[in-house]
């Protein structure tokens, strides 16, 4: 799936230049596509993606009609004139409404600090990110006796890069959807001119526990994240 995103983020580089989809993304989003389990992904020019959520958003001109509409359905009557001049009145405004296109708001996960509660109810497609042809996902969490989270993730890669570092964002929520903490760490580290520690194409790797400090653990059962690639080296 991240070598097909990769080549519709390179196709949409030269034949679309639309304008963005949020305000947050306007020099950074090509393009919104939809993939076949029916997620909704946004790509950037940096040849990245992430997942959006689509919102819709009722105008006020929208919400004016739903009041014509629904004042007008309880004056009708039980005589039969009554109901069908209420009909032809309420069908009306139906009709006119139905041919507004319906505002659609492309936002990331996190808005102002907190996670989203569509974000919240989609919490797995957020454990995993993909960059420069390497993806990161989260597999699982553990507790040492010092009250420290430790996350482990899975890495893999379809790209000609032989990468020895990958720096990985991590963004620690509440169950409530509250930003705990963030932290940065390297989820991929090579050892120096050892060739076989490389993560190279076609390879399947696991991190090494990632410790953080600072969460409690009765406000993370959830496991709620976000995960974001900010820095790759390679040989």
């Amino acid at each position: 799936m991240y070598k097909a995103l990769q080549s519709c983020a390179i196709t949409a580089l030269f034949l679309l230049m639309a304008p963005a989809f949020a305000a947050d993304k306007a020099d950074d989003a090509v393009a919104l596509i939809t993939l076949e389990n029916g997620a909704t992904v946004r790509l950037n020019s940096d040849f990245t993606w992430e997942y959006v959520f689509l919102t819709p958003a009722v105008t006020e001109d929208q919400t004016a009609k739903s009041e014509t509409v629904e004042t007008q359905a309880n004056t009708a009557t039980n005589t039969e004139n009554q109901i069908q001049t209420a009909t032809e009145q309420v069908s009306q405004p139906v009709v006119q409404a139905a041919k507004v296109q319906p505002v659609v708001i492309a936002s990331g996960p996190v808005v102002g600090n907190a996670m989203t509660a569509t974000a919240m109810d989609h919490a797995n497609l957020l454990r995993s990110t993909a960059k420069g042809g390497a993806k990161v996902s989260y597999l699982r969490s553990q507790w040492d006796n010092k009250g420290r989270l430790g996350l482990d993730f899975e890495l893999s890669s379809n790209s000609e890069e032989n990468y020895v570092i990958i720096e990985l964002e991590i963004s620690l929520f509440a169950d409530s959807g509250e930003l705990i903490k963030t932290e940065t760490a390297n989820v991929w580290q090579a050892i120096f001119r050892v060739p076989e520690t490389y993560l190279r194409k076609g390879q399947t790797r696991n991190s090494e526990t990632l410790w953080i400090e600072g969460i409690d653990k009765a406000q993370w059962s959830k496991e709620l994240m976000t995960l974001k690639i900010v820095d790759m080296s390679s040989r």
